[in-house]
């Protein structure tokens, strides 16, 4: 039996649609702390340290984050190395109104229930959740509510996808600071510059950040903000993330293993996009979120065989460096990829003609070793080449 992983839930924002008027929040936040049960007693512990060393109390007070950002730097800093990873979903309410007509509670709690159920339950086959009982949050309590309705529970009434009366306190503050960081970035009442020093620390905790809903805009907004770029940026940016998107939503009910593998990483590529729009994303940074959830580890070689290279296969736009992996957001991050694809074809091709002229001057031009058919186009190549000589 696979080993238990939680999930500490929690929430950020209201259920109101008249934020035009100044009231409600513009984003409603979903935070899911995940860790294995190996893990459960030692996190627990050093949260406790953590708390002795920042708050009188004990306890985590989210308040740092808005009254003290350099104690808060601080504070993610001793977090990083433990042993937990974040995954949460971050819904412009804004957009869901433009896009769904959603203008009520109830709707968008029912919206907000099926999507996150449905993505939670493909991505993880087991998970036992847990949400603070006595905070009257409406989001979390019909969450629960739902997954109880749909969960099969054994005969020791447990459920391994559902809500099993897990506790943790410091667990779930944890879930309450993230989600309060998060918000420093997305909710407009709440913004803070030390936004992106805050999630350049956390970023390596990161699971995936599920932007909702899907739109390339949500990206394209934020980066031409701090860019001056032509009009063909533009177009490469919504390309990249438009084939993100429409890959992740055609594949999204997928239970193979190595096609949940390449939705993570473009959810992982989408949130370093909103992010850092301009930064590579090293492999072992990748490897080290994508693994973060999972058992079985991924290893560099099959992440580029079956990840990267599947989904380029499939034309998804994905440009890489000798720093890493991004998507696209100019035309210079797609020479960045000819670039370096070049400084391995070029070679090989060159080590192929010479192969091919050795044998063909040992034969008297009789054997080529390209002439079967499904060489033609190396053969083109390399004939195109001598050409130009």
């Amino acid at each position: 039996m696979e080993e238990i992983q939680y999930a500490f839930i929690d929430e950020f924002g209201d259920y109101r649609f008249d934020f035009d008027k100044g009231y409600g929040s513009s984003h409603f936040i979903v935070v899911s702390i995940l860790l294995k049960e190996s893990n459960k007693q030692h996190l627990e512990w050093e949260l406790g340290q953590i708390g002795q060393k920042y708050f009188q109390t004990g306890t985590i007070d989210t308040s740092i984050v808005e009254d003290d950002p350099t104690q808060t730097l601080q504070l993610i800093n001793d977090l990083k190395d433990l042993p937990f990873s974040i995954y949460a979903y971050v819904i412009d309410k804004r957009k869901i109104r433009e896009d769904h007509g959603i203008l009520f509670k109830t709707p968008f709690l029912k919206y907000l229930n099926r999507k996150i159920y449905d993505d939670l339950n493909r991505t993880f086959e087991q998970l036992d959740l847990a949400s603070d009982e006595h905070e009257a949050k409406l989001f979390l309590r019909e969450f629960k509510n739902y997954i109880q309705s749909r969960s099969i529970p054994d005969l020791f009434n447990y459920s391994t996808f559902g809500f099993n009366h897990t506790q943790s306190d410091l667990l779930l503050q944890l879930a309450n600071l993230v989600t309060k960081i998060l918000a420093t970035g997305y909710e407009r009442n709440l913004y803070s510059e030390q936004y992106r020093s805050f999630s350049k620390i956390l970023k390596s905790k990161i699971a995936a950040i599920n932007l909702l809903p899907l739109d390339y805009k949500n990206f394209l907004y934020d980066y031409q903000a701090e860019h001056d770029r032509a009009k063909d940026d533009e177009i490469i940016i919504k390309q990249a993330v438009n084939l993100a998107y429409t890959y992740i939503e055609k594949h999204r009910k997928s239970e193979e293993e190595e096609e949940r593998l390449r939705l993570d990483f473009l959810k992982f590529l989408l949130f370093n996009l909103k992010e850092n729009p301009d930064e590579y994303v090293y492999t072992d940074e990748i490897l080290d979120n994508l693994n973060a959830i999972r058992d079985v580890k991924l290893t560099p070689h099959s992440f580029r065989s079956t990840i990267v290279s599947k989904l380029r296969d499939r034309g998804l736009l994905i440009a890489s460096s000798n720093k890493g992996y991004k998507l696209p957001v100019s035309l210079n991050d797609l020479y960045d990829f000819v670039n370096l694809s070049s400084l391995t074809i070029h070679p090989m091709i060159q080590r192929i003609a010479k192969c091919r002229d050795q044998i063909l001057l040992a034969t008297n031009n009789e054997i080529d070793i390209l002439e079967q058919k499904e060489y033609v186009y190396l053969k083109r190549i390399i004939d195109m080449e001598k050409l130009k000589i």
